[in-house]
Formats: C-alpha cells, sequence, structure tokens
C-alpha cells in the first residue's frame, strides 16, 4: 500500500493539549476511530500524571466520526481519572457525529459532558437533563 492509499494518523486526529490554570483542556479534532484513539488515551494520561492538573476537559466539538476504538478510549480515560479522583469533563455541544454514539450506548448517562470548554473549566454541567 502506498502512502497515497491512506492518510497518516497525523492527517485523520488532531490532538493539542493546553493549559487553563489548574486544568489541562485536550482538543481532539478528526476522526476517532480504533487507528487514532490511542493518541487520545496518551493526551489524557499525560495530563493524569501531571501533578499540577487537577481538571481535565477533552473538547469533543471538532471531532467529526467517532467509533467504538474512540468510545473506549473515552470510557478508559473517565475510569483512570476516576481512580486519581480528577474530574474528566467532556465537551461535546451539538455534534451529532459524537453524541449520537454516547447516546446509543447510554455513556451519556456516564460521562461528565458539557456543552463548552468555559462551562466544563466552571464545572457547571450544562447537560443535567435530557434533552429528548
Amino acid at each position: 500500500m502506498t502512502g497515497d492509499q491512506a492518510p497518516a494518523v497525523e492527517q485523520l486526529l488532531r490532538v493539542e493539549s493546553r493549559r487553563a490554570g489548574p486544568a489541562m483542556v485536550v482538543t481532539v479534532a478528526g476522526e476517532v476511530d480504533m487507528f487514532t484513539s490511542p493518541r487520545v488515551e496518551e493526551a489524557v494520561g499525560r495530563a493524569l500524571a501531571d501533578p499540577a492538573v487537577d481538571v481535565i476537559v477533552v473538547d469533543l466539538t471538532h471531532v467529526e466520526f467517532l467509533d467504538h476504538a474512540g468510545l473506549s478510549a473515552l470510557v478508559h480515560a473517565h475510569r483512570a481519572a476516576e481512580r486519581r479522583r480528577e474530574p474528566l469533563r467532556v465537551v461535546v455541544d451539538h455534534n451529532r457525529p459524537v453524541v449520537r454514539p454516547l447516546e446509543i450506548t447510554g455513556l451519556e448517562r456516564v460521562l461528565a459532558l458539557y456543552y463548552d470548554v468555559a462551562e466544563a473549566l466552571r464545572g457547571a454541567p450544562e447537560r443535567d437533563e435530557s434533552g429528548g
């Protein structure tokens, strides 16, 4: 297979981390699947390993595709954060490629979901009731 036939993982997914006070915001953009989900887990793992980080926010508002592997990465990150007693806050807005898989699997009831990064940083959940 040549490079023209399959895009590089770096082309499919962009993961950036930035500090926001005691929080680490991990911004994910592109496709989260079996090839790219380890990059999301690694970024969250680095944030969890940082003793100066109290809160981790995973911003998925620019994700275009989220499959089972991506959902598993979120669950693993959530569990790792719980073990360290650090909140994992997931930002999803109305992005159907992300929201729909979370709804189908019931993960919207497990993960702490927020509509935007500012709300997640404040810790005031926007999604405390089902929107129907």
